[in-house]
């Protein structure tokens, strides 16, 4: 008993044990499941959320995107690190990039201070006084960019104090950013994610317009592809509306960004006509070519209102025209109004801006003006790729209205299959007639929608590709478009990949790569424009402006070649003769006259003459010759000499009446001349063969002459007992005790004799021959000028044949050459740069920085 008690005992012990121990498996299991079940609620759930926010987390990353790169500028990258304090203010903010921004800066600042642009208002015109002085210019500019910098402005400071030069510095970059969220969200709501990141991407980093919007970068290009995109992506989504008040939302919605963008540029009008060429030329094909039966009978409607708003694109145009035009009257006036919508019969006049008229025109100088090569269009929209793609897509939006077919059942599969798919199909419910029709319906809306997409790309490309034969400026405006087909393409080819692919993991692969193609090339040219930023000025200008602020009166004048002229006025607050938005005109011929003329008296009676009257004097004296050339040759001739002396060459010499030649002498010979400044700079060398092309201008020929500098600090070497040094701009010379002789080599001789005799060789020839002046290695100049330490110590004419002269600058052992043209050799430019003035008597300098002299004319 006691045994098989025990027995018995151990066994129900041992079931017990087990029924417990299973007990708590089970249970384990179940909270497990439980516990499981939660995590992947929690991860449905998260799925979910991220589905919902997903086009939300897209477009911050994009922004975040193409903002960074803009940002990158701020750090003037360009720069070594040792030199970035030189292009910085003094609250440590870099200057601008370039010198329209201190134009809107002034604008926006004007805006601020007097409620309008320009200093005055004149007849009810804005008036800039500062610019073109004396007469001044108007300042009815598109004046979005200064509402826009005054509202960030007065926002910025409810929090803070924040200088209006940072608020510039910084809302170029962040306007222009925001062109991704509405290329985003209107080519995926055309395709998917793909296709909307890459346009995103791709307008936001199209290499035209980063170049203009980058941080630092303060001009109206900001807004060149976004509002343009705002227009055409509320147009698109009033047509593809299907209630009545979404439709009118979205068209009204359209006309006011056609409003804006008005406000920031005048050639707002071609999106105005590009729309409504777009829906007309889809009317008549939609309706007469493919048969769409888009424009709907009248008698199936019980009126012609309900007609009216059952046609999407009718309505939508009609609508956008309507408000438009109402909205233009009333913000620019009916004169404001016609003359914008006539600009198109004048738009094949726009390279005229290029040809040669009476007076030299300086727009043959401004790059955006020149017609692009195909290359620089290719690079322009960002590289071959995105502009293949965008070509691609506007095929492939048409390629969209092939009649979807039905796939063939894949010959592989087997009965069995078969039988089984057979066998469900008969199961299912017959599709009813009525999901029939709604299914043809909605495929037929989407190869409407498809057919518009396309005339509109179509339309859109061919209007700004018939622009940039223009000027290189239309190449930004035709990026958008580009970079809209290239993202519609990349999210077509989505189906493409799934239909070849059925692997979902390898078709985001393969997409993740169209995607990288895309987008590659932008990215890098913003990363490599971003990161090699130089300001457009730095301390030593800056520097010498405020001096002239601070130390001339209010009514001096500034005069100087015109690419400066919108900081002089921003920062001196001093008016300029001309600048970068009065730069064509007279002035230019007279202005590089200045100083390329010898005669000290000619240039400082041409600057007296500029800084009082303006332009009165030559218009004058050419309403009584009908002569531009003869009445310049006249002008050259008294502006030069007294005023005394000029009544008589101009009575007795060239015919005026006694009446006719007071009248010209109070402009040219002004008994009280006004107060001014000439302002010279290490910018102007390089840019001497534009003013010296138009200060040679012949008014026979219609032509002028290019003349340059070369400057380049010389390496020396031993040959024998002297001292040879050699320029990276092939000036050569010799110093043989206290006497230097020197010469510009001839390139291909000195190669040739390299190949035959070795470089060593050569370079005895040439010391060799700059001193006996034979041989055919070195070229001698015209004229050799040395200073040495401050001091001339040689001035002489070495062949009175030479095309070029030499000026050497010899600084403790430190060799600098300048080459010249011949006929700047005693320019009044080369004497007040690179001679500091010596033996001038009507030029005084006043003030000195690194590169900037600042001269009294008197």
């Amino acid at each position: 008993m006691c045994q098989d008690g025990t027995t018995y005992t151990v066994s129900y012990i041992a079931q017990s044990h087990r029924k417990s121990m299973m007990y708590w498996v089970l249970k384990g299991v179940m909270e497990s499941s439980i516990e499981n079940k939660k995590i992947l609620e929690d991860i449905m759930n998260a799925r979910k959320v991220f589905s919902k926010y997903k086009p939300l987390i897209i477009i911050i990353l994009l922004f975040l995107l193409v903002f960074s790169l803009r940002a990158e500028a701020a750090n003037i990258p360009g720069v070594p690190s040792s030199m970035k304090a030189y292009y910085e203010d003094a609250n440590g903010l870099p200057y601008y990039s370039e010198m329209d921004s201190y134009y809107n800066y002034r604008m926006t600042q004007d805006l601020l201070t007097n409620g309008h642009l320009g200093d005055t208002v004149i007849n009810g015109t804005n008036w800039d006084l500062h610019s073109y002085y004396p007469s001044g210019r108007s300042a009815d500019y598109p004046p979005l960019i200064a509402y826009v910098t005054a509202f960030a402005y007065k926002i910025a400071n409810a929090f803070a104090d924040v200088p209006l030069t940072q608020v510039a510095f910084w809302i170029g970059a962040f306007i222009a950013s925001l062109c991704v969220i509405p290329a985003y969200l209107l080519v995926r709501r055309i395709t998917n994610d793909y296709g909307g990141i890459v346009a995103a991407v791709l307008a936001g980093l199209a290499p035209s317009y980063f170049a203009h919007t980058f941080a630092g970068f303060f001009d109206t290009d900001m807004f060149n592809i976004l509002l343009p995109l705002l227009v055409v992506w509320f147009f698109i989504e009033s047509v593809r509306a299907h209630n009545l008040k979404n439709r009118t939302v979205f068209a009204v919605l359209s006309a006011l960004s056609l409003l804006v963008f008005a406000k920031a540029w005048e050639g707002w009008w071609y999106l105005f006509y590009m729309l409504i060429g777009t829906v007309v030329v889809y009317l008549l094909a939609s309706q007469y070519l493919f048969n769409m039966k888009t424009i709907k009978p009248l008698g199936d409607y019980p009126s012609k209102l309900e007609w009216f708003k059952d046609q999407h694109e009718i309505f939508s145009i009609v609508v956008f025209l309507l408000v438009s035009l109402v909205a233009m009257l009333i913000f620019l006036g009916a004169s404001g109004l016609s003359s914008a919508l006539l600009q198109p019969l004048g738009a094949s006049q726009l390279q005229s801006a290029v040809q040669n008229t009476a007076y030299p025109n300086v727009y043959v100088s401004v790059s955006e003006l020149q017609v692009p090569s195909v290359s620089s269009v290719v690079a322009g929209v960002g590289g071959v790729v995105p502009f293949l793609f965008g070509i691609l897509g506007v095929f492939l939006m048409f390629w969209q209205l092939k009649p979807k077919t039905k796939k063939e059942e894949p010959k592989n599969k087997d009965k069995k299959s078969r039988k089984k798919r057979n066998k469900r199909k008969k199961e299912a419910k017959p599709v009813e007639t009525e999901d029939k029709n709604n299914i043809k319906e909605a495929m037929e809306k989407e190869r409407r929608n498809y057919l518009l997409y396309g005339i509109l790309f179509s339309v859109w490309l061919l209007i700004l590709a018939y622009a940039m034969t223009k000027g290189v400026r239309f190449i930004e405006p035709f990026t958008l478009p580009i970079a809209l087909s290239a993202g519609i393409f990349v999210g077509l080819l989505l189906g493409y990949v799934k239909d070849h692919i059925k692997t979902n993991g390898y078709q985001y692969v393969a997409m993740a790569i169209v995607v990288a193609l895309a987008v590659y090339s932008p990215i890098v040219s913003a990363y490599a424009v971003s990161s090699a930023v130089v300001p457009g000025t730095d301390d030593s200008m800056v520097s010498s402006l405020t001096w002239i602020n601070n130390n001339t009166s209010n009514d001096t004048i500034i005069t100087s070649w015109w690419d400066y002229g919108h900081l002089f006025t921003a920062v001196a607050n001093r008016p300029v003769t001309f600048d970068g938005g009065s730069q064509n005109s007279l002035r230019a011929y007279w202005v590089g006259k200045a100083m390329l003329t010898s005669n000290e008296t000619l240039s400082a009676g041409i600057l007296k003459m500029l800084a009082t009257s303006g332009d009165q004097g030559p218009l004058t004296l050419e309403n009584y010759t009908k002569d531009t050339g003869k009445s310049a040759e006249i002008l050259n001739n008294i502006l030069g000499v007294d005023k005394a002396q000029a009544q008589t060459l101009l009575t007795t010499k060239y015919g005026l009446t006694a009446e006719q030649a007071q009248n010209v002498l109070k402009y040219t010979h002004p008994d009280k001349a006004a107060p001014q400044v000439f302002v010279t700079s290490s910018d102007m060398v390089g840019k001497a063969l534009w003013w010296s092309y138009f200060g040679s201008w012949n008014f026979t020929s219609q032509n002028g002459t290019s003349y340059g500098y070369s400057v380049a600090q010389a390496n020396t070497t031993k040959v024998g007992n002297n001292t040879l040094f050699v320029g990276s701009n092939a000036v050569v010379g010799l110093v043989n005790g206290n006497n230097i002789s020197a010469g510009v080599m001839n390139v291909n001789e000195v190669q040739s004799e390299v190949n035959q005799t070795g470089s060593s060789q050569v370079l005895s020839s040439i010391a060799t021959e700059l001193q006996t002046g034979n041989g055919s290695l070195v070229q001698e100049p015209h004229k050799l000028l040395v200073i040495n330490n401050g001091n001339l110590t040689q001035n002489q004419t070495v062949s009175a044949d030479g095309t070029f002269s030499i000026y050497l600058f010899v600084q403790n052992n430190t060799y600098i050459t300048v080459a010249m043209s011949r006929e700047l050799e005693d320019s009044m430019f080369t004497r007040m740069f690179f001679l500091n003035g010596y033996g001038l008597t009507h030029f005084t300098a006043k003030h000195a920085d690194a590169g900037v002299t600042v001269w009294s004319v008197t």
